[in-house]
């Protein structure tokens, strides 16, 4: 892995705990059904459980993630407007992440779609679509420290240039 990409993973805390819940809620309802205190098979059924939510609902994501890692910027661009628009039609799916994807993580995968996509932007000498997306970004996730640091890093390079 490129340990220059900037790879976020900022957890929301009660995201995280909800999740746990599940973990737990899951491992007492598999001991009820399966009437057994066998507790490694109620963890395994939830990890293939999590693991092929985290397979098949962000498949693009990943797709995206994976060209990132490997400097594949166009393609990146490709999976990750998939996986905005996946996220866009479905946001449902997104807003409860926690269940469906069973992820906790603070942005919204919507969200770290058009983060990523304006990195490639960047990555690729397109700094004016860079900055124009992470100013969309900010106008709908004004809290979005990434398209904020990110744009005034842009608007610093460009002010030095002139």
């Amino acid at each position: 892995m490129n340990s220059n990409l900037p790879i976020n993973r900022s957890i929301s805390w009660p995201s995280f705990l909800t999740v746990f819940a599940i973990v737990i809620a899951f491992l007492f309802g598999y001991e009820y059904i399966a009437k057994t205190d066998d507790i490694f098979n109620g963890v395994m059924i939830f990890c293939v459980v999590a693991l092929v939510l985290r397979i098949t609902i962000p498949k693009s994501h990943r797709k995206g993630m994976k060209a990132l890692r490997q400097n594949d910027f166009e393609t990146a661009i490709v999976h990750f407007e998939e996986s905005v628009d996946y996220f866009t039609r479905n946001r449902w799916v997104d807003k409860y992440r926690v269940i469906t994807v069973l992820s906790s993580s603070k942005m919204c995968f919507r969200e770290m779609g058009l983060c990523n996509i304006a990195f490639c932007y960047s990555q690729i000498g397109q700094a004016e679509k860079a900055k124009a997306l992470y100013e969309e970004i900010l106008e709908e996730y004004p809290d979005n420290g990434i398209a904020y640091y990110a744009l005034n890093s842009i608007n610093t390079f460009s002010n030095k240039a002139d």
